[in-house]
């Protein structure tokens, strides 16, 4: 048990949680971790508000940071102000596949079904059930056919329907 004291503190968690060696969280009542969730060795977690869903494989040395520091206040050095943030939470859906080295910043939500490549940072929004990769983290390709996503989504308990994500596919032209 590495993280005993901060597990106890956890604002939510649901079961069969792994947490591998070497993290850090930081604010541990300001996140959330649901069922069936893994995350590799190394991770940082600035939690601002951040909900990290079920069935999640998170790979080594993830970046998580849910606020920033400003920088922008004239006759000042940025270091004078460096308590000074702009938060946003981080929410990451169900069902979500993140690689190795991938930093993930304020204000982002993880969509359902996404597959994020190793080493990406991603800065917007992913969009359900797709392949995403790189810096700035941008959408690849579906994660699955019409009909495949139609036998996913029966197998699956999901938040969403497929006509949502079929009408979310086609608004942003993919």
């Amino acid at each position: 048990m590495y993280y005993f004291n901060t597990f106890r503190k956890l604002k939510s968690k649901g079961k069969n949680i792994r947490l591998s060696k070497g993290g850090i969280i930081s604010r541990p009542n300001e996140l959330s971790i649901g069922s069936n969730v893994f995350i590799g060795k190394g991770f940082v977690i600035s939690a601002r508000d951040m909900h990290i869903g079920d069935n999640i494989m998170i790979g080594p040395y993830l970046l998580a940071e849910c606020d920033d520091h400003s920088f922008n206040r004239v006759g000042y050095t940025m270091y004078s102000y460096r308590e000074e943030r702009q938060k946003a939470g981080i929410v990451i859906e169900n069902d979500v596949w993140i690689g190795g080295h991938v930093s993930i910043l304020k204000g982002v939500k993880i969509a359902e079904g996404c597959v994020i490549g190793a080493g990406s940072v991603i800065t917007k929004s992913t969009i359900p059930y797709t392949i995403n990769f790189g810096s700035p983290c941008r959408f690849y390709k579906r994660r699955f056919s019409e009909e495949d996503l139609h036998n996913h989504l029966n197998k699956v308990q999901s938040h969403y329907s497929f006509k949502q994500i079929i009408d979310i596919w086609n608004n942003a032209q993919i």
